[in-house]
């Protein structure tokens, strides 16, 4: 249903050399789509999936920040994508303590360069906003959010997500409703799989561990996310713009995650990853003294299941297991890109 879908649509993607852009950009083109990206030139302090999978060689790149408005507008005219799912952005908290007005710049302005841009574009049917679970404000009372609670946020990051889910809808309402466009943003998190290598983020912190041997530090082992697979939170995305495509004219938000019954903390995800791949070095500390971070956040995704059919496929213990067998390819030096396709093709079947 989705591949056919998808087949020969122009379809771009920024973001693409990201962790979940590389995912989605594998996907898509399994599909048969033309797909197109934007991004910054891929990062590889400690890997990079963009790279791994030599993804420069199957899609159609262009190293643009979406800050730099004269060369993004040149390319989007060139390109005059049908579906455009937004993912460019600084995503890491810890990371906009470091650098506040970088992250603001980067998931607001780029933003809304782009949005402002394609509104020349004839072509374009759907536009996504991926954005995060930490766009709502949180009480930590640990009720799960609805997609109609209060967006909000303590740190740079998460404010920058709310905002940027506020100009997302004001954009559509402003100029872009009554071209019959369809536009939606995504709300998911804690998102787990191979071919994560991003800095502060808990999966690739272990995989260094292992390959240099050296003792994990893990904070806050009691706080609770919604873990869920890369695959999983893609399928979502692919569901919710075929919805928005073929509807047109609307816009939308959808969180995508687990059975808020489901979730699980910090230190069972690390438990259950060293029993995996043997590894115990592992030190645990009660308090992050870095930066402030909730300790409970959940989301209720019953609107994505009633509304789009939606549901995760792995369980939790399914989720770490295919990632720790990706890392373990990887590490084996086995071709990646044919590993990578075919668990693709395992879970689009």
């Amino acid at each position: 249903m989705l591949k056919g879908f998808y087949k020969n649509k122009k379809i771009l993607v920024t973001g693409h050399t990201g962790f979940k852009g590389s995912w989605l950009s594998l996907v898509l083109k399994n599909f048969d789509a033309h797909v197109y990206g934007i991004s910054l030139k891929p990062e590889d302090k400690r890997g990079n999936l963009y790279n791994i999978l030599k993804l420069n060689q199957k899609i159609n790149s262009y190293y643009i920040d979406l800050r730099d408005i004269k060369k993004l507008e040149k390319v989007i005219e060139k390109i005059k994508p049908d579906i455009v799912f937004h993912l460019a952005a600084q995503p890491l908290v810890f990371e906009s303590y470091r650098n506040p007005l970088d992250t603001i710049e980067s998931n607001i302005n780029g933003l809304c360069n782009l949005l402002n841009i394609l509104r020349n574009n004839k072509n374009l049917k759907s536009f996504l906003n991926v954005t995060t679970d930490k766009c709502y404000e949180n009480n930590e009372v640990g009720k799960p959010f609805k997609e109609s609670d209060r967006l909000g946020g303590d740190d740079i990051y998460s404010a920058s997500k709310a905002c940027s889910e506020i100009l997302t809808k004001s954009y559509f309402k402003s100029f872009y409703s009554h071209n019959k466009i369809g536009f939606a943003t995504a709300r998911a998190g804690n998102i787990i799989g191979g071919g994560d290598f991003g800095m502060d983020r808990i999966i690739p912190d272990f995989i260094e561990s292992i390959e240099k041997n050296k003792y994990l530090s893990v904070r806050s082992p009691l706080s609770i996310r919604p873990w869920q697979h890369i695959f999983d939170v893609i399928n979502g995305y692919l569901l919710l713009m075929k919805k928005t495509f073929e509807n047109g004219n609307n816009f939308d938000s959808f969180n995508f995650s687990p059975s808020y019954r489901k979730f699980q903390n910090v230190k069972y995800i690390v438990t259950n990853m060293s029993k995996i791949l043997n590894f115990n070095k592992i030190k645990f500390s009660k308090v992050n003294k870095n930066f402030k971070e909730s300790k409970i956040l959940k989301l209720n995704s019953t609107k994505a299941k009633k509304k789009l059919g939606w549901t995760t496929q792995y369980n939790i213990n399914e989720t770490l297991e295919k990632t720790a067998n990706w890392y373990l390819a990887y590490m084996k030096k086995q071709d990646m890109y044919d590993y990578s396709l075919n668990e693709v093709k395992k879970f689009f079947k």
